[in-house]
């Protein structure tokens, strides 16, 4: 920014943002000023502001008081318009901005989404191609069929953020990069060498009919109206290592004793140890 004299005495002031912003945000900040959407890079615009480069020799370059110049930041890369816009685009990507987010920083991109979605899915099947997810979470949870088991696990992460697994035939032909997976109503439906390598922390490529999907995610639940002990019972008595790889992947387990109402163990504390009951699961008085 820097002082100028013109018919009066005024200031230009150039602004680059890191993300788009709304034209009214900055009206707001400024209500007074005259505000234009500027042309060119943002080193062409500090010369405008200094009057130097080809202004110099110019009648606008007698206006300039240049003992008033100041400066904030980092000159950005030398790029215009549109390409400007998409590496906005791209950052805000990176930084997790959801679809919503995006939009209210810059309505045009309304004409990008699907493109927004293949660039997010790309930009995390990248970072996990070669990241294990030491982070993962796997959660069993158990009880009576409308005891909101697969509620619960919604209202906690959020709709949008959870892949539902209902279809075992092909499981993961529209996973889309969600951080939270479900298997739904899980009765040994995989093979267990299947199950065990989708609740590995290793980087993984999950098998859809078109394209695989890179495993992005990092909670998992196993949602069941069975108790853990029923599931790959076969397992469990035909090959004993197997099935304690099984309990392994397993970190907590979540068992519903009435509507909305569960108790939480860890696993060996649930296979080996004492655990709440209600009255009616008492066998004698």
């Amino acid at each position: 920014m820097a002082d100028e004299i013109a018919r009066t005495l005024h200031t230009h002031l150039f602004v680059q943002f890191k993300n788009p912003i709304y034209f009214s945000s900055i009206k707001k900040a400024f209500p007074t000023a005259h505000i234009e959407e500027a042309q060119g890079t943002a080193r062409e615009n500090k010369l405008y502001i200094i009057k130097e480069g080809k202004w110099a020799e110019t009648e606008k370059g007698t206006t300039n008081l240049k003992n008033t110049f100041e400066e904030w930041g980092t000159m950005p890369e030398q790029c215009q318009g549109k390409r400007n816009d998409l590496m906005n685009l791209y950052q805000m990507i990176k930084d997790g901005y959801s679809n919503v987010e995006i939009l209210e920083n810059n309505p045009d991109n309304i004409l990008n989404l699907q493109h927004i979605d293949k660039a997010r899915l790309e930009i995390l099947s990248n970072q996990y191609k070669s990241e294990r997810r030491l982070n993962l979470v796997v959660t069993y949870v158990s009880g009576k069929t409308g005891y909101g088991k697969s509620r619960h696990i919604l209202d906690s992460h959020g709709d949008a953020n959870v892949y539902r697994i209902t279809d075992y035939r092909h499981a993961f032909d529209t996973y889309n990069g969600e951080d939270v997976i479900v298997f739904e109503e899980y009765r040994s439906d995989l093979p267990i060498g299947n199950i065990l390598n989708y609740l590995d922390v290793y980087p993984l490529q999950l098998p859809a009919r078109y394209n695989n999907r890179q495993a992005c995610y990092n909670f998992v639940y196993i949602v069941s109206n069975w108790k853990l002990e029923d599931q790959y019972f076969n397992i469990k008595n035909e090959q004993p290592e197997t099935y304690q790889a099984w309990l392994r992947r397993i970190h907590k387990i979540r068992v519903y004793t009435a509507p909305n109402t569960w108790n939480e163990y860890q696993p060996h504390d649930y296979l080996y140890g004492f655990h709440p009951v209600n009255d009616k699961e008492i066998p004698f008085k």
